[in-house]
């Protein structure tokens, strides 16, 4: 008989150990309900055992592995992954992977697709920021044209990291994911976009607002990129500190996902926002 084995796990409890043994709140929730509800989509939970007794857990759902964790006072994290596989034989991804689990998985033939970070800030009505002669400031709402927002976006982010990982997205794929955030932020609205008025074009933008499903009502920043030839003028700056400052009359914080490697979180962390734990996702290389 194997002393390797996987058991179904109650999703309620699941949650409770994931939350109090991950040591780590990659979404940054800093709130309890928040952190457990965030487990609780599904109900492939497993608990992993080793001569019977509990090692750790994880989310396995056709051949995906999430929110993996290991229960103290068990630590040998090489070992929790060797018997996770052996029971598990067709894992393809595994999805939210601490810094401390990244070489022992590319050791098991994994690769590493890509790591993020959430990153958080206080808001605050004190903060000023000036913008440049030549520029005014818009609301971004649904007088603007989705095309014309798509098209800025594809070019800001165009030889960014973002598209170097995930592909260039085609022009109806932002559109709808404009529309989509758009629609998500329509309760309290904080886009903006900076506009040149010498040469009558956006010149950078920023989607942001609160989300009902965002816990403890922080605001949260979907989407911001500045185009290549207004690179370096503070336009990034100066959307950051106006929706730092805007957001205190709804929320005390606001929230952002960074794709390490990004350039721009030189610039996120010059505003204020400070990095949570980072994560990574992780696929199967194939022979």
């Amino acid at each position: 008989m194997s002393k390797y084995k996987i058991e179904q796990a109650d999703k309620d409890l699941f949650a409770v150990y994931q939350v109090l043994y991950s040591c780590a709140d990659i979404e940054m929730w800093y709130d309890w309900n928040s952190r457990l509800n965030d487990t609780k989509f599904t109900d492939q939970c497993f608990w992993i055992l080793y001569n019977d007794s509990r090692i750790g857990g994880a989310i396995i759902d056709n051949g995906t592995v999430m929110y993996p964790f290991l229960i103290s006072p068990f630590v040998d994290r090489t070992m929790f992954w060797r018997v996770l596989f052996s029971c598990c034989l067709d894992v393809v991804q595994i999805r939210g992977v601490l810094s401390e689990d990244v070489s022992i998985l590319l050791s098991f033939g994994y690769r590493l697709d890509v790591t993020r970070q959430i990153m958080c800030c206080p808001t605050d009505p004190s903060i000023t920021a000036v913008l440049p002669n030549g520029y005014s400031l818009h609301n971004l709402n649904g007088s603007v044209d989705s095309r014309n927002l798509a098209g800025t976006i594809m070019n800001g982010y165009n030889g960014g990291i973002d598209f170097e990982i995930f592909g260039t997205p085609g022009e109806e794929d932002v559109i709808k994911d404009v529309e989509r955030l758009m629609q998500i932020y329509s309760r309290n609205n904080l886009s903006i976009y900076v506009f040149d008025e010498n040469e009558q074009k956006i010149a950078g933008l920023c989607i942001a607002g609160i989300s009902e499903n965002i816990p403890l009502g922080f605001a949260e920043i979907g989407e911001i990129c500045v185009l290549p030839d207004y690179r370096n003028k503070r336009l990034g700056e100066f959307m950051l500190k106006h929706v730092r400052a805007n957001a205190h009359k709804y929320t005390p914080v606001v929230k952002l996902c960074v794709t390490v490697g990004n350039y721009a979180e030189k610039l996120y962390r010059k505003v204020g926002f400070h990095p949570g734990p980072r994560f990574a996702n992780m696929s199967k290389r194939m022979r």
